[in-house]
Order: structure tokens, then sequence, then C-alpha cells
């Protein structure tokens, strides 16, 4: 009994929608510029912000420009970073990360995707003449989220990779691994989207129990911004202690309906627990039950939770991949909705 009362403890309790964390329509109230398939952000050196959308980067100089092309691949883009001496890193959903100079236009070096692991679904600057790159095992961000909280398999991995085509390994064995960012000291950070923590290098727990399904993680001056690709469903973390259910699942019906977290609000009578969001005259309610969700978390320098913008059941503005400050304000990807938003400064 104290056996499993020591195993129960080991495990951070998950964190909730309240208090600090409470419900509010931030993201939705945000102002907006639509994008084509955007995903990941990252800030020039020159101080432009560099957009990923579908297999281009677009690029915006102040907000309420219309962005402008700045690279065409030939691979959807997954993952973006700039290094101090301006170099820009673009990640590809066939898991190659390419490094360009600042101006887009010669690239400089590869770092070649490795076998079976993956779309390069984020990276960071070691040095000049090399780059961590997290690869999830997936091949995108939606498959990610429908089938890691249901896959024992860790396959995930961060891996080094440098000018002259050196590759050494980080960290591997992770459980979807998601972002990654340096900590005060210059350590790194890597999150995890199913089992919704963030750890370091050495699989060592910083800080778990995020009320969500974790995306990048982003360092601000005050702490981190922690986009979540949705909330922690109650129900899908129940089911998940249910194995014959969850084998059954995966045996019998196909995965676009299966039991998990999805980045779109899109409404259908055939997806599971949906008529509990439109049983009360035809309306999504906000508390609703949801399988997709609009989050974003600020976090002290200790990654505790200071605050969040939120877009709820009823919003549109779901699936937040990416989150930069850029000329003092916080910008923000949503995938669902397909823009990308300005919160206003960081408070």
């Amino acid at each position: 009994m104290s056996f499993l009362f020591k195993s129960r403890a080991a495990e951070p309790p998950a964190m909730t929608l309240e208090g600090i964390l409470g419900p509010n329509s931030r993201l939705d109230e945000a102002e907006a510029i639509a994008i084509t398939r955007p995903d990941a952000l990252a800030v020039s050196a020159d101080g432009a912000l560099l957009i990923s959308s579908g297999s281009s980067v677009w690029s915006a100089d102040r907000w309420g420009d219309m962005p402008s092309p700045w690279i065409v691949l030939d691979h959807p883009v997954t993952a973006l970073a700039v290094s101090p001496g301006g170099l820009v890193a673009v990640g590809l959903e066939n898991g190659e990360v390419r490094i360009h100079n600042r101006q887009g236009q010669s690239l400089l070096w590869a770092a070649p995707a490795t076998a079976d692991a993956g779309c390069a679904c984020d990276c960071l600057f070691l040095s000049e003449d090399e780059i961590a790159v997290v690869r999830n095992g997936y091949t995108c961000a939606n498959e990610a989220l429908a089938m890691a909280p249901w896959d024992a398999a860790r396959t995930g991995s961060v891996t080094a990779q440098t000018r002259d085509g050196a590759t050494r390994v980080i960290s591997r064995n992770l459980s979807c691994p998601m972002g990654i960012c340096r900590d005060e000291s210059g350590g790194l950070i890597v999150t995890e989207l199913d089992t919704t923590r963030a750890i370091d290098t050495s699989g060592r727990v910083l800080r778990g129990g995020f009320p969500a399904y974790l995306g990048r993680l982003r360092k601000t001056p005050q702490g981190y911004l922690l986009a979540c690709l949705s909330r922690r469903d109650p129900l899908i973390e129940f089911l998940r202690t249910e194995h014959g259910f969850v084998d059954e699942m995966k045996a019998t019906i196909d995965p676009r309906h299966w039991i998990s977290p999805r980045a779109s609000p899109e409404f259908s009578h055939d997806f599971p627990i949906e008529l509990g969001a439109t049983r009360l005259f035809g309306e999504i309610k906000p508390w609703a039950p949801s399988f997709s969700y609009g989050l974003l978390i600020t976090l002290d320098e200790t990654l505790m939770p200071t605050g969040s913008l939120q877009s709820r059941a009823n919003g549109r503005r779901h699936a937040i991949s990416d989150a930069v400050i850029w000329n003092g304000d916080v910008i923000a990807v949503s995938q669902a909705s397909g823009e990308i938003l300005n919160l206003g400064p960081l408070t």
C-alpha cells in the first residue's frame, strides 16, 4: 500500500484553469493578421518578425504591415530560430534544418534529417556553427496531438548538428518533445507534449503538471512564454489508465476520431463528446467539453505560471504553437484560426 501512495505522490497534480490561470478571452480579443498555415515565429537580427506559412517564410517590419515573402522551400516549415550573429535556421517537416544568412538569400549549411526521428519541431543555436534540433518522432504537430497521448514509445530526441556535419545526441528517448529554450543560467529546457512537463536534457523534471499539451517555450525578460496546443482534458487523462479501451480504440477507429486533443475547434457530430458542447439551444458554451483550446501561459524564472491568455471552447483561436516578444508586444500563432495575434505588452 505504501508503494502505491509513493508512486502517486511522485506524479505532480495537474494544474487547473483557475486562480491565476483563470479563464478569460484575451486571445479572442487580440488584433490579428491572417496567415496561411502558420506554425513558427522568430525575430531576425534586424528586428523583423519571421513567420512560417506552409512551405514558406514571411517577414514583417511593423505590426499592421502586410508580411512579404522571405524564402520559399520545398517542404512545410516547422521551426524557426535566429542566432546571435543573425543566421536563420529553418526546420522542415522532413526533419532537415537549413541555415541561411539573414537575408534568406544564401544557404550556408544544413543539418540533415535523422532516420525515423520525425519533423524538426524546434531548434536553437548553440553557437554560430552548431544547432540543437528537437525532433518528436511524428510527421507534424497534428499527428503528434492525435497519437502521442496513446503512444508508449519514446522516440523523441534532441541532437546537436554542426556546420562541418558532426552530430551528437544531447537527449534521447523523450516523450514527444516540442520545444527547446535556454534557462537563466544558459542550460537547456525541453517541453514534452503529452507528459505536460518541462525537463532538462538529463530528463530531470523542472516543472510538471501543466494544464495543457505543450508546444514551444520562449524566453522573455520576465521569464518564459509557454505555447499550448490544447488544454489538458480530464477524459483523456482518465482513459490513459484504461488500457483495454485504448487498445480497442486504436485497433478499430480511424485516428481522426480518436479521443485525443485536436488543433481545430471544427464542429462535427461524429467527433467524440461534441454533442455535449451544443445540447443547449445549439450554442457552444465557453465551459463546454472541447478537445481543442487556445492557451498561452506566462511563466516566471522558475517556470511557475504567472498568468494566461485563452480562447475557450466557444472561441476559434485555438492551438497556440508559438509566441515571441516583438517590438515590446507578445505575438502568438493560432494554428486553428490561421492567424498571428498581437496580444500587447507583456504584463
